[in-house]
């Protein structure tokens, strides 16, 4: 178990959809996990003897990052609404 390296349990993962099969050696599968460990997701698949080629976080707690216009390493300002919420202040 990943958690128990890291100190506690891992959960399992909440959503495990295959999406496409784009060639015969390649699964496309999105998957939710409620916690993210140190690289937990690539270490799941090692677990099973396959590779994560890709990775794309879309959602960070309730925080939506679809929302983020321009790709990768693009970055907003967060409201005070949600840095409270993410503290757990409100």
């Amino acid at each position: 178990d990943i958690g128990k390296k890291y100190g506690g349990m891992t959960l399992p993962p909440e959503d495990l959809e295959v999406l496409d099969h784009p060639t015969t050696k390649t699964t496309l599968v999105r998957i939710s996990i409620s916690e993210g460990k140190n690289r937990q997701v690539r270490r799941m698949f090692h677990a099973i003897n396959s590779g994560v080629i890709r990775l794309h976080r879309s959602r960070i707690g309730e925080l939506d990052l679809g929302m983020l216009d321009g790709g990768e390493g693009c970055w907003r300002m967060l409201t005070e609404e949600e840095v409270l919420k993410g503290l757990g202040w409100k």
